[in-house]
């Protein structure tokens, strides 16, 4: 059976909400060609790689590399439940693997974050960048990459502001990126037609419980009693979020950005 016949007949199942809005955005700004190899760099849940599946058709090939050996394993086992054929995902640091220079047509990183290698504040380096040069090595000459990482986080925010209200030390839990240090880091590697956009989604949450459950994913507090610290201004959070509610659900806003650049040339 094809990836596209077992797409009809068994839909992978991914984290969903605003993750899969936003993959299926990345390789659609791509137009991935049909025939085409490609590694998805974080691939998570699926939410990139299925997309990417469907672009290449039976055909092409989508290799996921992920450092989440429990992502890992269940996208890898929603691939071998749905029957996709042209796809597969690996447990390893993109960094660390041994397929040849210029293996890949395209490569895609979805909200990976390169907060360890650049600062988009003061726009420049903080360290080596060993992501890029990775994935330069691994792409064709005149192959795309392409990324897509946060500008906005609505939730996030919220519940970043609500927690320290109540005096609670946390961690915001994203990093914002630009279009600027973009440019720069691609220019830097010798990528050339170098294009950016922009896109908004509005991401309800079905209920407060789910909202809740969610929120209590991240790990907003440093030590071992997150969940402790949390559950103690749980109801307190129940009240303030009550405002946010609209027709029993909890839309937030989130804006992401897509930087696409074609590999000028093979690294010496």
């Amino acid at each position: 059976m094809s990836s596209s016949e077992s797409d009809i007949v068994l839909k992978p199942r991914t984290w969903g909400t605003f993750w899969d809005i936003f993959g299926k955005m990345l390789v659609g700004f791509m137009n991935i060609p049909t025939g085409a190899k490609v590694l998805d760099v974080g691939s998570g849940g699926g939410s990139v790689l299925y997309p990417l599946v469907r672009s290449v058709g039976p055909e092409g090939h989508v290799i996921g590399v992920e450092i989440c050996e429990h992502c890992a394993k269940k996208t890898g086992s929603e691939i071998e439940r749905c029957m996709i054929q042209n796809a597969e995902t690996i447990y390893v640091d993109v960094r660390k693997t041994k397929f040849p220079n210029a293996s890949f047509d395209c490569i895609t990183a979805g909200f990976i974050g390169w907060d360890d290698f650049f600062d988009f504040e003061k726009n420049e380096y903080k360290n080596p960048d060993s992501m890029m040069e990775a994935i330069t090595r691994l792409l064709k000459t005149g192959g795309q990459f392409g990324m897509s990482t946060w500008l906005l986080q609505e939730d996030l925010d919220w519940m970043y502001q609500f927690l320290t209200s109540q005096s609670i030390k946390s961690k915001k839990n994203y990093h914002i990126e630009n279009e600027k240090g973009w440019r720069k880091i691609l220019t830097n590697w010798g990528y050339t037609d170098i294009r950016v956009f922009t896109e908004t989604a509005i991401y309800a949450y079905d209920s407060i419980d789910f909202w809740w459950k969610e929120m209590t994913d991240y790990d907003w507090v440093e030590g071992d009693n997150c969940k402790e610290t949390l559950e103690s201004v749980k109801d307190l959070a129940f009240e303030k979020i009550q405002s946010k509610i609209k027709e029993g659900k909890i839309p937030f806003k989130r804006e992401a950005i897509f930087v696409i650049g074609e590999k000028l040339e093979e690294m010496s």
